[in-house]
């Protein structure tokens, strides 16, 4: 078989390491596309939930033929028979991507997520990276995933950051760097590409790039210090693909860009000095780059969508996620490609990179997954649990309160804060499996929600009379699309606000959000628990019960800078 002589980044080298045949596999490839055939390679537009087989008519008939889809939520059967009707549909074999960042709960109905990336810190073990990683392996390659949009390794920097919070490893770069590495490596070693995000770095600004571009205003030497070092762990760990976010870098496109003016700043998802300066030749990543969803207001709102879909490819992006309208994206690139607005040697660079990712992961010979180790759920049922006792962080107890008892607490008011089933435990409420718990251990619970009845606030003063400790049970945390998440509690100087923590002993059980105290400083024991499941309401349980030592540790400042919420 005859070698053939690649364009760009050496398709034998990281990340890629691909053999001869898979080399002149890429290059028959891509000779042989059509025009339009390439504009579908660096498209992933988001798969439809039902009706797979219309959608691949739809595209038939327009001549559409995307390199990749990207997953969202549908039961297990559903996820295997869609993507197997795609993968049989597709000329070219798909990539096919999912988010498991935190596990499976994303992408399957029926799942319970594993563990938060910041769970897995407060253990500080690395063992339970790779378990989350072998977790995600598996259920990937048992319906078909081959590419995760994982880890993510962005640095919480900021407590008000409604991105990172607990999809965030830790705000320190070493800790990060080691976990992410950890779950990047094991993954990788099992056939599924990941995807580090969001470069050049979440975690900094306080808003949400959902909603608007966001700023990354780290100096050169800050950035350096922090985040170069867990992108270059990474890459050394093999990481195939970078998601590349709406998320501008003044001090990075102002040392690449002499002389750019404020107005021309723009998110690494459209600029070139960031997608392509930074990201290939400073860290000298050769793999695929993605962007974050493309419908994004971080990108829609900073361009026009006709300027914009393009200039995400010509800036170095090899393909774009999600669409506004997919058939016209599909057209605003096909006629960007046809008029020279996007360079027909940079199409054919992001193409040739998009069929070395296929290559690698072993699509263009059909690679059989069927004999891969398939999910284990009493063995992962255990992981979760390990995993809970080990990362459950005892953030402070300094009356000290701890252990609760029948004897001394049988009286017991839990007022609950959020609590609406979520994709990590779609089974329903948490707060009743901790009622359950506290019942159990011989308590009598009354249970009130917040917001709730409208009690007076004198009744609150009273409460030490009804009640021998309360507990503020809490599973508030970050969405998507959304620069804020406080603690609110029903009205105006409510009275179920913490105001009688001088009178009855309080306790806040955070299973979610780790930095609930900034709002309730006053409150003398809480427990963090990272990820709202069964297992993390257990381990609290057991801290709560001194059934367990606590050996968690925060990963981040769980008072969010003020000193107040440390006493």
């Amino acid at each position: 078989m005859s070698t053939c002589t690649t364009v760009g980044p050496d398709l034998r080298a990281q990340p890629f390491r691909l053999g001869e045949r898979q080399v002149h596999w890429v290059e028959e490839q891509l000779a042989a596309l059509s025009l339009r055939q390439k504009v579908g390679q660096v498209m992933c537009p988001y798969l439809p939930a039902d009706e797979v087989k219309s959608w691949t008519r739809w595209l038939r008939d327009r001549e559409i033929e995307p390199g990749a889809v990207m997953l969202t939520k549908r039961s297990r059967s559903a996820a295997a028979a869609d993507i197997a009707t795609l993968q049989e549909w597709s000329r070219l074999p798909m990539l096919v991507s999912a988010n498991l960042e935190a596990g499976a709960g994303t992408v399957l109905d029926e799942e319970v997520s594993f563990g938060n990336p910041m769970q897995i810190a407060a253990s500080r073990d690395p063992l339970h990276a790779h378990r989350l990683a072998v977790h995600c392996a598996r259920i990937a390659n048992e319906i078909g995933v081959n590419w995760a949009f994982a880890p993510v390794v962005d640095i919480a920097l900021n407590s008000r950051n409604p991105i990172t919070n607990t999809r965030a490893f830790s705000d320190d770069p070493a800790l990060v760097a080691e976990l992410s590495s950890t779950f990047v490596r094991e993954l990788e070693q099992r056939g599924i590409a990941t995807s580090v995000k969001h470069f050049p770095g979440d975690g900094v600004d306080g808003r949400d790039q959902h909603l608007l571009a966001t700023n990354n205003d780290q100096t050169l030497e800050e950035w350096k210090n922090s985040f170069e070092p867990v992108y270059r762990s990474n890459f050394a760990a093999g990481a195939r693909t970078v998601m590349v976010g709406h998320i501008r870098h003044p001090a990075w496109s102002r040392a690449l860009v002499p002389g750019i003016q404020p107005h021309e700043l723009l998110p690494a998802s459209l600029a070139q000095e960031l997608a392509t300066g930074l990201l290939r030749d400073h860290l000298g990543f050769a793999g695929l780059v993605v962007t974050d969803n493309s419908a994004m207001a971080g990108m829609t709102t900073v361009m026009d969508r006709e300027q914009a879909v393009p200039a995400a490819i010509t800036a170095g992006c090899d393909m774009l996620l999600g669409n506004v309208d997919f058939e016209e994206d599909f057209a605003i690139l096909l006629d960007a490609a046809e008029t020279g607005v996007l360079p027909l040697h940079r199409l054919d660079s992001a193409v040739r990179t998009v069929l070395a990712l296929k290559a690698s992961i072993g699509l263009n010979d059909g690679t059989d997954r069927t004999d891969r180790e398939q999910p284990d759920p009493q063995e992962e049922n255990q992981w979760r649990t390990e995993l809970a006792r080990a990362s459950a962080t005892l953030v402070k107890d300094t009356l000290p309160l701890l252990p609760l008892g029948a004897q001394t607490h049988r009286r017991a008011l839990v007022y609950v804060l959020g609590d609406t089933p979520t994709f990590y435990d779609p089974s329903g409420s948490l707060a009743g499996h901790f009622t359950e718990g506290l019942e159990k251990r011989g308590l009598e619970v009354t249970v009130r929600r917040i917001p709730g009845e409208d009690r007076t606030v004198a009744s609150a003063a009273r409460l030490h009379e009804e009640f021998d400790v309360c507990v503020y049970f809490a599973n508030l945390r970050f969405m998507g699309n959304s620069n804020t998440l406080r603690v609110a509690f029903s009205r105006p100087q409510a009275p179920d606000a913490p105001r009688h923590v001088r009178t009855l002993p309080t306790v806040l059980v955070s299973v979610a959000d780790p930095y609930l105290l900034q709002d309730m400083p006053m409150i003398k024991t809480a427990v963090n628990c990272y990820t709202p499941t069964p297992a993390s309401v257990d381990a609290c349980l057991e801290v709560l019960f001194g059934e367990l030592d606590a050996h968690g540790q925060s990963p981040v400042d769980a008072f969010a800078g003020h000193w107040d919420a440390a006493l």
